[in-house]
Protein backbone atom coordinates (compact mmCIF):
# COMPACT_ATOMS: atom_id res chain seq x y z
CA UNK A 1 0.00 0.00 0.00
CA UNK A 2 1.64 3.07 -1.17
CA UNK A 3 1.76 5.90 1.46
CA UNK A 4 -0.94 9.12 1.02
CA UNK A 5 0.52 12.22 -0.13
CA UNK A 6 -0.61 15.85 1.32
CA UNK A 7 0.55 17.90 -1.55
CA UNK A 8 3.49 20.56 -0.77
CA UNK A 9 5.55 23.30 -2.25
CA UNK A 10 8.91 21.72 -1.59
CA UNK A 11 7.77 18.40 -2.88
CA UNK A 12 6.48 19.58 -5.79
CA UNK A 13 8.94 22.54 -6.79
CA UNK A 14 6.59 22.59 -10.24
CA UNK A 15 4.25 24.96 -8.69
CA UNK A 16 4.53 28.14 -9.87
CA UNK A 17 5.83 31.23 -7.76
CA UNK A 18 2.11 32.54 -8.18
CA UNK A 19 0.37 29.79 -6.27
CA UNK A 20 0.42 29.10 -2.71
CA UNK A 21 2.40 26.24 -1.20
CA UNK A 22 0.34 23.93 0.62
CA UNK A 23 2.18 24.08 4.38
CA UNK A 24 2.24 28.47 3.98
CA UNK A 25 -1.45 27.51 3.43
CA UNK A 26 -1.76 25.70 6.40
CA UNK A 27 -0.56 28.12 9.04
CA UNK A 28 -3.60 30.29 8.15
CA UNK A 29 -6.20 28.35 9.92
CA UNK A 30 -7.15 29.66 13.40
CA UNK A 31 -6.52 26.92 16.41
CA UNK A 32 -10.51 25.49 16.60
CA UNK A 33 -11.53 23.42 19.48
CA UNK A 34 -14.19 22.31 17.48
CA UNK A 35 -16.94 22.21 19.21
CA UNK A 36 -19.93 20.89 17.12
CA UNK A 37 -17.41 17.33 17.16
CA UNK A 38 -17.01 17.07 20.31
CA UNK A 39 -20.10 15.00 21.14
CA UNK A 40 -18.49 12.56 18.35
CA UNK A 41 -15.90 11.47 20.14
CA UNK A 42 -16.06 7.74 21.10
CA UNK A 43 -15.93 6.38 24.90
CA UNK A 44 -12.96 4.32 26.30
CA UNK A 45 -10.16 5.76 24.16
CA UNK A 46 -6.57 5.99 26.39
CA UNK A 47 -4.72 6.19 23.17
CA UNK A 48 -5.28 8.50 20.52
CA UNK A 49 -3.79 9.94 17.03
CA UNK A 50 -5.03 13.35 15.88
CA UNK A 51 -3.87 14.17 12.00
CA UNK A 52 -3.42 17.34 10.84
CA UNK A 53 -3.66 18.41 14.28
CA UNK A 54 -3.15 22.41 13.36
CA UNK A 55 -2.20 24.81 15.98
CA UNK A 56 -3.77 22.33 18.90
CA UNK A 57 -7.19 23.53 19.07
CA UNK A 58 -9.04 20.16 19.08
CA UNK A 59 -6.42 18.90 21.18
CA UNK A 60 -7.80 20.60 23.93
CA UNK A 61 -10.96 19.41 23.32
CA UNK A 62 -9.43 15.55 23.56
CA UNK A 63 -7.99 16.25 26.69
CA UNK A 64 -10.95 17.64 28.48
CA UNK A 65 -13.24 14.69 26.92
CA UNK A 66 -10.46 11.98 27.28
CA UNK A 67 -9.55 10.02 30.73
CA UNK A 68 -6.36 11.66 32.33
CA UNK A 69 -4.23 9.34 31.61
CA UNK A 70 -4.71 8.93 27.81
CA UNK A 71 -1.89 9.59 25.71
CA UNK A 72 -2.87 11.94 22.92
CA UNK A 73 -0.43 12.09 20.00
CA UNK A 74 -0.75 14.96 17.48
CA UNK A 75 0.71 15.74 14.09
CA UNK A 76 1.02 17.95 11.40
CA UNK A 77 3.23 18.81 8.06
CA UNK A 78 3.76 22.97 8.93
CA UNK A 79 6.31 23.12 11.51
CA UNK A 80 4.61 26.73 12.91
CA UNK A 81 1.77 24.62 13.46
CA UNK A 82 3.57 21.92 15.34
CA UNK A 83 5.43 24.62 17.74
CA UNK A 84 1.99 25.82 18.25
CA UNK A 85 0.89 22.68 19.49
CA UNK A 86 3.51 21.99 21.44
CA UNK A 87 2.78 24.94 23.59
CA UNK A 88 -0.26 24.19 24.35
CA UNK A 89 0.63 20.99 26.54
CA UNK A 90 -2.73 19.39 25.28
CA UNK A 91 -0.80 16.20 23.52
CA UNK A 92 1.87 14.09 25.23
CA UNK A 93 3.45 14.03 22.05
CA UNK A 94 3.57 16.40 18.69
CA UNK A 95 4.98 14.82 15.54
CA UNK A 96 6.15 16.83 12.19
CA UNK A 97 5.40 14.69 9.33
CA UNK A 98 2.97 13.31 6.89
CA UNK A 99 0.26 10.52 7.49
CA UNK A 100 1.12 7.99 7.44
CA UNK A 101 5.07 7.46 6.57
CA UNK A 102 6.07 9.57 9.59
CA UNK A 103 3.98 7.07 11.80
CA UNK A 104 6.04 4.43 13.47
CA UNK A 105 4.79 1.11 11.91
CA UNK A 106 5.66 -0.50 15.06
CA UNK A 107 3.96 1.87 17.55
CA UNK A 108 1.49 0.72 19.47
CA UNK A 109 -2.46 0.45 17.86
CA UNK A 110 -4.67 4.05 18.32
CA UNK A 111 -8.07 3.33 20.01
CA UNK A 112 -8.52 6.98 17.78
CA UNK A 113 -7.41 8.63 14.93
CA UNK A 114 -9.06 12.16 14.10
CA UNK A 115 -8.84 13.72 10.60
CA UNK A 116 -10.76 16.98 11.22
CA UNK A 117 -10.96 18.49 7.70
CA UNK A 118 -7.74 16.96 6.71
CA UNK A 119 -8.33 13.92 4.46
CA UNK A 120 -9.84 16.77 1.68
CA UNK A 121 -5.82 18.05 1.43
CA UNK A 122 -5.09 14.82 0.35
CA UNK A 123 -3.87 13.30 -2.80
CA UNK A 124 -5.22 9.76 -1.97
CA UNK A 125 -7.29 9.86 0.95
CA UNK A 126 -8.99 6.31 -0.04
CA UNK A 127 -5.09 4.82 1.22
CA UNK A 128 -4.74 6.65 4.29
CA UNK A 129 -7.62 5.50 5.54
CA UNK A 130 -6.73 2.31 4.74
CA UNK A 131 -3.49 2.79 6.56
CA UNK A 132 -5.31 4.29 8.99
CA UNK A 133 -7.43 1.07 9.71
CA UNK A 134 -3.72 -0.76 9.74
CA UNK A 135 -3.11 1.62 12.92
CA UNK A 136 -6.35 1.33 14.81
CA UNK A 137 -7.09 -1.22 18.00
CA UNK A 138 -9.47 -3.64 17.01
CA UNK A 139 -11.75 -2.11 18.67
CA UNK A 140 -10.90 1.44 17.92
CA UNK A 141 -12.75 4.39 15.75
CA UNK A 142 -12.01 6.87 13.40
CA UNK A 143 -13.39 10.76 13.93
CA UNK A 144 -13.23 12.43 10.82
CA UNK A 145 -14.98 15.69 9.71
CA UNK A 146 -15.06 16.32 5.65
CA UNK A 147 -16.36 19.34 3.89
CA UNK A 148 -19.99 18.65 2.13
CA UNK A 149 -19.31 19.83 -1.41
CA UNK A 150 -23.24 19.93 -1.92
CA UNK A 151 -23.76 22.61 1.05
CA UNK A 152 -26.10 25.12 -0.54
CA UNK A 153 -24.16 27.51 -1.04
CA UNK A 154 -21.71 26.16 -3.10
CA UNK A 155 -24.55 24.78 -5.37
CA UNK A 156 -25.49 28.05 -5.90
CA UNK A 157 -22.52 29.07 -7.01
CA UNK A 158 -22.26 26.72 -9.56
CA UNK A 159 -25.88 27.48 -10.54
CA UNK A 160 -24.69 31.34 -11.18
CA UNK A 161 -21.33 29.20 -13.46
CA UNK A 162 -18.87 30.24 -10.58
CA UNK A 163 -16.00 27.88 -8.97
CA UNK A 164 -14.31 30.01 -6.78
CA UNK A 165 -11.52 29.16 -4.90
CA UNK A 166 -11.07 30.61 -1.66
CA UNK A 167 -8.34 30.68 1.42
CA UNK A 168 -10.55 29.02 3.45
CA UNK A 169 -13.84 27.00 3.40
CA UNK A 170 -15.21 23.91 1.16
CA UNK A 171 -13.67 25.34 -1.64
CA UNK A 172 -10.30 26.47 0.00
CA UNK A 173 -7.54 26.51 -2.31
CA UNK A 174 -5.59 23.94 -0.77
CA UNK A 175 -8.70 20.96 -1.16
CA UNK A 176 -7.74 18.34 -3.66
CA UNK A 177 -10.47 16.21 -3.00
CA UNK A 178 -14.39 17.05 -2.81
CA UNK A 179 -16.94 14.61 -0.79
CA UNK A 180 -20.58 14.47 -0.61
CA UNK A 181 -22.59 12.40 1.95
CA UNK A 182 -22.49 9.64 -0.22
CA UNK A 183 -19.30 9.68 -1.55
CA UNK A 184 -17.95 9.91 1.77
CA UNK A 185 -19.39 6.64 2.81
CA UNK A 186 -17.77 4.88 -0.31
CA UNK A 187 -14.66 6.42 0.41
CA UNK A 188 -14.30 5.14 4.37
CA UNK A 189 -16.46 1.57 3.08
CA UNK A 190 -13.56 1.30 0.08
CA UNK A 191 -10.67 1.15 3.09
CA UNK A 192 -12.53 -2.19 4.45
CA UNK A 193 -14.30 0.68 7.50
CA UNK A 194 -17.67 0.37 8.76
CA UNK A 195 -19.47 3.80 9.16
CA UNK A 196 -21.52 3.99 12.35
CA UNK A 197 -22.52 7.53 11.96
CA UNK A 198 -22.46 10.23 9.42
CA UNK A 199 -23.85 13.38 10.49
CA UNK A 200 -24.07 16.86 8.95
CA UNK A 201 -22.48 19.71 11.11
CA UNK A 202 -22.67 23.71 10.82
CA UNK A 203 -26.13 23.90 9.30
CA UNK A 204 -26.00 27.20 7.21
CA UNK A 205 -29.10 27.83 7.54
CA UNK A 206 -30.13 30.02 10.55
CA UNK A 207 -31.06 32.55 8.64
CA UNK A 208 -33.44 30.91 6.06
CA UNK A 209 -37.09 31.69 6.95
CA UNK A 210 -39.93 29.19 7.48
CA UNK A 211 -41.26 28.28 4.14
CA UNK A 212 -45.03 29.96 4.06
CA UNK A 213 -47.52 29.40 1.55
CA UNK A 214 -46.39 31.28 -1.08
CA UNK A 215 -42.72 31.58 -2.57
CA UNK A 216 -41.22 34.82 -1.64
CA UNK A 217 -38.70 37.34 -3.56
CA UNK A 218 -35.97 36.78 -1.41
CA UNK A 219 -36.21 32.54 -1.82
CA UNK A 220 -36.08 32.94 -5.57
CA UNK A 221 -33.21 35.29 -5.23
CA UNK A 222 -30.87 33.96 -3.20
CA UNK A 223 -31.61 29.79 -4.52
CA UNK A 224 -32.39 29.17 -0.68
CA UNK A 225 -35.06 26.85 -2.45
CA UNK A 226 -32.36 24.23 -2.94
CA UNK A 227 -32.17 22.23 0.42
CA UNK A 228 -35.72 22.17 0.61
CA UNK A 229 -34.91 19.92 -3.00
CA UNK A 230 -31.49 18.74 -1.20
CA UNK A 231 -31.37 18.06 2.13
CA UNK A 232 -28.16 17.51 2.84
CA UNK A 233 -26.84 20.70 0.99
CA UNK A 234 -27.71 22.69 4.19
CA UNK A 235 -24.69 21.21 6.12
CA UNK A 236 -21.08 22.44 5.52
CA UNK A 237 -19.43 19.34 7.15
CA UNK A 238 -20.24 15.50 7.44
CA UNK A 239 -19.06 14.23 10.83
CA UNK A 240 -18.09 10.63 10.49
CA UNK A 241 -17.55 7.63 12.96
CA UNK A 242 -15.87 4.47 11.55
CA UNK A 243 -14.68 1.22 12.74
CA UNK A 244 -12.85 -1.66 10.92
CA UNK A 245 -15.28 -3.86 9.10
CA UNK A 246 -15.40 -7.33 9.88
CA UNK A 247 -16.40 -8.73 6.84
CA UNK A 248 -13.36 -6.92 5.10
CA UNK A 249 -10.33 -9.17 4.27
Amino acid sequence: MQPAVVWDHHRHPSLGSDQVPKTQQQAIYAEDPRPEVRPFIPSGVRRALDVGCGRGGFGRTLREVLPPDAFIIGMDAVQENVDAARLTQMYNLVLHGYFPEDVEPASAPYDLITFLDVLEHMVDPWTALGHAREHLAQDGRILASIPNIQVWTTVRQLLKGRWDYTDTGTLDRTHLRFFTKATIIEMFESAGLEVELCEGVNSQMAGLRPVRRYINRRLIVDMRWIPLLMPDSRWLQFVVVARKSTSHR
